[in-house]
């Protein structure tokens, strides 16, 4: 694991795999964070990893994605194996 930010907050295990992204899509209602997403990336996310565009959607919500937590602070995500979202503006070294 790298030396994350205190402020990290684990989403998802890595334990869940290749299915992460879809798992994320599940948590679109019962994560602790707000997210701000591409509807149409969750979906095909939602669908799981048999999906054409699987991948490529990952890729766009990784880089796109933002979350708010309760007060109202953005986070973006970051994959290490794990899952994690990440205050946007907090400085660490990846």
């Amino acid at each position: 694991m790298n030396n994350l930010p205190e402020t990290a907050i684990l989403l998802i295990s890595d334990q869940w795999g290749i299915y992460i992204p879809q798992r994320l899509a599940e948590l679109e209602f019962e994560s602790p964070l707000d997210i701000v997403s591409n509807a149409d990336e969750f979906a095909i996310l939602e669908d799981g990893p048999d999906h054409e565009w699987y991948w490529e959607a990952w890729e766009t919500v990784l880089r796109t994605c933002i979350m708010h937590d309760r007060n109202g602070v953005p986070h973006y995500l970051y994959q290490d194996g794990d899952l994690w979202a990440i205050p946007v503006g907090t400085e660490w070294e990846d």
